[in-house]
């Protein structure tokens, strides 16, 4: 007997027989677009309505721009199990901020003793170069960067100059502290992209990929300058416009970790990604955020959970823009993710 799968609000259910499928269908408790079915035969999940035999007939739609039609293949079409998971259509599938957040969660439950000690190495690691580089102003006699004089003499560009390397100096840091530990911190940021892209991909990963993030930094750096910059004018044109650009340049960073582009070439493939989607993302910021507020109310020690889940929630929904629903899915009856079929 043939085991099914069907997956409908983020969950995965099964294995049931096809009797048991077709009888949930007939009983309205299958949605024929927006629930998922898989058996061992398929090459990948399909909407219910278009796996023929399970409805009364196949349930088709006119708009070409269904968010659950298959990318590249017909609905019948059956090849073996384990093989890769094409991308989509960018747009063609609505990100859900909720699904990314319970799968985000599923996987720092599967991982949480290795995620924790990424993190505290994290933590650590800057920690050490910003106590170093405290130790190099004084050793210099460096002036704080708050009272040295601006090169343009403008102060609004002495803080746009903190602001394009992610955060601004403190009280006692000098502009070589300021850049410095700004650039380590987006060094660290591509290691900890490359930790989080490969759990949700169901790939290996290890504590040194941390600190592998080197070939690709001078491009990084780059490209936060210029994402910050675009961000910064955004935000002066009545911060609308500041939002919508973070939201459709800020995939540019998990692009340059994947697919190893260029600094013009990650942005545009983040705008192109974040199609149709931008709402959807900024709906999974606002969970992000309230999650984060709901790890301050547990006395500090909710964070230790929410902060691992807002940020694999991010990479679940790189995934997801990418792949499409099935990447915040398991291969039936495992727990090993949809993507680890892929190269």
């Amino acid at each position: 007997m043939n085991e099914w799968y069907y997956a409908r609000g983020g969950k995965q259910i099964g294995p049931i027989s096809r009797e048991a499928l077709v009888e949930l269908a007939r009983n309205g408790g299958l949605d024929p677009l927006k629930d998922l079915v898989w058996t061992s035969s398929m090459k990948d999940w399909q909407p219910a309505g278009q796996v023929p035999g399970i409805f009364t007939t196949a349930v088709t739609t006119a708009d070409p721009a269904n968010p659950y039609a298959a990318p590249t293949s017909l609905p019948d079409e059956v090849v073996p199990a384990g093989s890769p998971v094409p991308e989509i259509v960018p747009g063609s599938q609505p990100l859900r901020p909720t699904a990314c957040i319970k799968r985000a969660f599923d996987l720092v439950m599967r991982h949480f003793g290795m995620i924790l000690l990424v993190g505290i190495v994290y933590i650590a690691s800057s920690a050490i170069v910003g106590t170093l580089l405290t130790q190099v102003d004084s050793t210099l006699g460096l002036p704080p960067a708050q009272s040295a004089a601006s090169p343009s003499g403008n102060p609004a560009s002495e803080q746009s100059f903190h602001v394009a390397f992610g955060s601004e100096a403190t009280s006692d840091a000098s502009h070589l502290h300021v850049l410095l530990s700004n650039i380590f911190s987006i060094f660290l940021t591509l290691g900890l992209t490359r930790i989080g892209l490969n759990i949700v991909s169901g790939k290996p990963f290890t504590l040194a990929m941390l600190f592998g993030g080197g070939r690709q930094l001078l491009t990084a750096c780059l490209a936060t300058i210029l994402y910050t910059a675009m961000i910064l004018l955004g935000l002066i044109l009545l911060i609308v416009p500041g939002i919508y650009l973070a939201l459709r340049f800020g995939q540019y960073l998990p692009a340059i970790v994947d697919k190893n582009l260029g600094v013009l070439e990650s942005l545009k493939y983040s705008s192109s990604l974040t199609t149709n989607n931008r709402l959807n993302l900024f709906g999974l910021v606002l969970l992000t955020i309230g999650l984060m507020i709901l790890g301050l109310i547990a006395l500090l020690v909710g964070l230790v959970v929410a902060i691992p889940i807002a940020w694999l929630a991010w990479m679940v929904a790189y995934r997801w823009l990418q792949h499409g629903y099935v990447a915040a899915l398991d291969q039936p009856g495992t727990k090993t993710p949809m993507l680890a079929s892929n190269p």
